[in-house]
């Protein structure tokens, strides 16, 4: 089965990128950029799909998109296809769908493999955008795929934990969900992938001039803070006693009793306790 995953550069989840304008770690020059989890999924999946005589080629664009190809192959890849254009500018999703679908058209595949998502929070219409360029039907959100005979069989999941079975005709796009395996490639393989070659297509191969972003982005900051709960005092106490819990904040001062007898002394006394806060009559 001739398989394409499609995948793309996010900063490292796991390394801080600042807490915005002015701190240097903001500054994207400084990030360390790596495959998107949930394209490591896809490769994950496409390599189960890919028998012993598929193949698995993994294609990207972007200006970070050689981090993205080297981790692939280090995790299975056969090939690895860089889509450069001069300007090399981060483009909008409908932009890329247009290069991956073209692309695409040039390898040959039986089934086109992304991520549902990028952790950036861009990328998750692209499937379905290069499933309409394709006309290829799209399964999403794929959680577990096989092949039975040359035929593809794909699970996903539905609304309140439901799964269902379905089997695209082929070629399809799936949109795979989730996070590859923990277990990572070795330190050889991965300095392997480091010096392997990487596939340069030029955009204009592909039938394009001048490629530019139909979007652009104006400015980048940080996350909007979250407000904070504001205490509200239960409208069955007292004007005096919301009055005191607005004025404290809410806050409660914490009161404990030790008391020591015998379990029917014990349990008196919690009767006894709980009558005086009112809470039995």
């Amino acid at each position: 089965m001739r398989l394409i995953v499609c995948v793309k550069a996010v900063p490292d989840p796991g390394i801080p990128v600042g807490a915005g304008p002015g701190d240097p770690a903001w500054d994207p020059a400084s990030w360390i950029w790596d495959l998107n989890p949930p394209d490591g999924a896809a490769l994950t999946v496409a390599a189960s799909l890919r028998g012993t005589e598929g193949t698995v080629t993994a294609v990207s664009l972007g200006a970070h998109a050689p981090q993205a190809l080297r981790r692939a192959l280090a995790w299975g890849a056969d090939r690895a296809v860089l889509l450069a254009d001069r300007g090399g500018e981060d483009l909008d999703i409908v932009t890329t769908a247009r290069l991956l679908a073209a692309a695409a058209g040039r390898l040959g595949f039986d089934a086109i493999l992304c991520g549902h998502a990028a952790i950036d929070g861009q990328g998750e219409n692209l499937p379905a955008v290069l499933a309409g360029f394709l006309e290829c039907p799209l399964v999403s959100p794929v959680v577990e795929a096989w092949s039975e005979a040359d035929v593809l069989v794909a699970r996903t999941r539905l609304p309140h934990g439901r799964r269902a079975l379905l089997q695209p005709r082929l070629p399809a796009v799936l949109a795979v969900e989730g996070t590859p395996p923990r277990v990572d490639a070795t330190l050889p393989v991965h300095l392997q992938a480091l010096t392997a070659p990487l596939e340069v297509w030029d955009v204009s191969s592909l039938g394009f001039g001048a490629v530019a972003p139909q979007v652009s982005r104006l400015d980048l900051g940080p996350p909007r803070p979250r407000p904070k709960k504001i205490f509200t005092p239960d409208s069955r106490l007292s004007a005096a006693e919301r009055l005191r819990q607005l004025m404290t904040g809410g806050r409660v001062e914490k009161k404990a009793e030790l008391f020591t007898g015998t379990p029917a002394q014990a349990a008196e006394h919690i009767l006894g306790a709980l009558r005086r806060e009112g809470i039995i009559a």
